[in-house]
C-alpha cells in the first residue's frame, strides 16, 4: 500500500532533533495511552527524549511522516541498535526511567517497560542483536490513514536489518492500537504486562487506567 498523496516519508537525523522534540511533546507526550492515562509531565519525559536521540538518530532507521504542503512532521517511528550485552548489567533498562516523585503512576510505566526490556534477551539469549522500535507514533489529526504501517514498511527493510548484523525487530508496544497493528504484520507477543499489576499502596486501585482499552504493554518480536 503506497502512502496517501498528501504525505512525505524522511529519514531522520541529528539535524531534526529540535522538530522532532517538538513532535513529541505536542503529540506522543500528550495523545500516547500510557503517558494520558499517568499524566506525564514534560520534565518527567526530557530526559527520556535526550537518551532517545542519542540511541537512534546517527541510524539510518528512523522516519518522519510529513504532510507535504506544511512539511511539519505529523508521524514518526524511531528505532535503534539493541545489543545482546551478555553478562553486562549497566544496560538493563535505564532507558525507561521516568522521574516523577508526585506521580506513582509516571514511575509505574518506566518500571512496566523496564520489565519487559530486561526480558527480551532471557527469552531470546540466543541472538546477538536487534533492531529495537522504540517510537511509533502518529499524530491525532492523522490517524487511520495507515501512516503507521508505512513508516514500519520503511524500517523493516531486511537488507539493511542484516547490514547491521540485526536478526529482526523488537520493541515494547504499549498502545492496544499499536498492538494490534504489530499482530497484523506478523510480530509474536513473547510477554507482556497487564497494567492492573501496578497499583496505589494505600488504596489499591490501579496506577494506570487507559481511556482507549489499553490493559497491558506487550513484548514483541519478529524475524527478518
Amino acid at each position: 500500500m503506497s502512502l496517501p498523496p498528501n504525505y512525505q516519508i524522511t529519514q531522520l537525523t541529528p539535524d531534526h532533533s529540535d522538530e522532532l522534540c517538538d513532535f513529541l511533546m505536542s503529540h506522543f507526550l500528550l495523545e500516547e495511552p500510557l503517558n494520558r492515562a499517568a499524566g506525564m509531565s514534560r520534565q518527567s519525559f526530557e530526559p527520556f527524549v535526550e537518551k532517545l536521540f542519542h540511541r537512534t538518530l546517527h541510524l539510518p532507521f528512523s522516519y518522519a511522516v510529513r504532510e507535504n504542503d506544511t512539511l511539519k512532521i505529523v508521524a514518526c517511528a524511531m528505532s535503534s541498535l539493541w545489543k545482546n550485552e551478555r553478562g553486562d548489567e549497566e544496560h538493563g533498562g535505564d532507558e525507561f526511567v521516568f522521574e516523577s516523585k508526585k506521580k506513582e503512576a509516571i514511575s509505574a510505566i518506566g518500571k512496566i517497560l523496564t520489565e519487559l526490556h530486561a526480558k527480551f534477551y532471557e527469552l531470546r539469549p540466543e541472538l546477538n542483536a536487534v533492531l529495537h522500535l522504540e517510537i511509533l507514533s502518529v499524530s491525532k489529526d492523522h490517524q487511520r490513514r495507515g501512516l503507521a504501517s508505512r513508516l514500519m514498511e520503511k524500517m523493516e527493510n531486511v537488507r539493511k536489518i542484516h547490514e547491521f548484523e540485526c536478526s529482526g525487530v523488537a520493541s515494547e508496544i504499549s498502545s492496544l492500537a499499536n498492538q494490534c497493528l504489530m499482530r497484523k504484520r506478523g510480530y509474536t507477543t513473547l510477554h507482556k504486562v497487564l497494567l492492573s499489576t501496578e497499583c496505589d499502596e494505600a488504596s489499591g486501585e490501579p496506577l494506570i487506567v487507559t481511556d482507549d482499552g489499553t490493559d497491558r504493554v506487550a513484548l514483541v518480536y519478529k524475524e527478518f
